[in-house]
């Protein structure tokens, strides 16, 4: 409502990667499975603020950029491989573009809402970005059973450069940047007043 275009493109897409089918399809152990997503958590939990604080410097878009084509990679590559040790590190390495969409994502889309309505406007985000994550369960669950894993993979990989192109046509470059100018010089004429 408030916000750009973010990752509810990508979000529609999202299933966790290793369900336990697919961990059984590829011969993984559920200790296997389990410590593969601990590799992830413990990645996108570690990524948010690094990621949030390279945006108060550069270019959210393109940051969020990053993310989507990390999105898109790893997708893709999980859709084909059979290999365990390399599904491992790319579920691991998607741990990157969940800790820096999370930041990135919602700083950006605050970036779009006036000062008096931030919280709402976060709110909203978060409203919508979990809506569309339960959209996204709910396709991938349907493709996982109607076609297969790979269909869930390129249909998330397919939404990933899909979200990636809409987010480089609506949104300008350095917007959050010119925005935080454009705030800083409305306080300032504030006070002088």
């Amino acid at each position: 409502m408030f916000g750009p275009p973010d990752g509810r493109f990508f979000r529609l897409a999202h299933d966790g990667g290793l369900a336990a089918p697919r961990r059984k399809d590829i011969g993984a152990s559920l200790t296997m499975a389990i410590l593969i997503y601990a590799g992830f958590n413990l990645v996108a939990a570690l990524i948010p603020y690094p990621a949030g604080s390279l945006s108060d410097k550069l270019d959210r878009r393109n940051i969020l950029i990053v993310a989507f084509a990390i999105f898109f990679v790893t997708y893709l590559d999980i859709a084909v491989t059979r290999n365990i040790a390399l599904i491992a590190v790319l579920f691991i390495f998607y741990g990157l573009y969940q800790g820096i969409f999370r930041s990135v994502g919602k700083a950006l889309a605050s970036d779009y809402v006036p000062e008096q309505l931030r919280a709402s406007g976060i709110g909203w985000y978060n409203t919508i970005v979990d809506l569309f994550g339960l959209m996204a369960s709910l396709i991938a669950g349907w493709l996982w059973d109607q076609v297969g894993h790979a269909a869930v993979f390129l249909f998330g990989a397919g939404l990933a450069m899909v979200g990636g192109i809409v987010l480089l046509a609506l949104v300008p470059e350095n917007a959050g940047m010119m925005r935080e100018l454009r705030r800083e010089c409305w306080r300032a004429s504030r006070s002088t007043h």
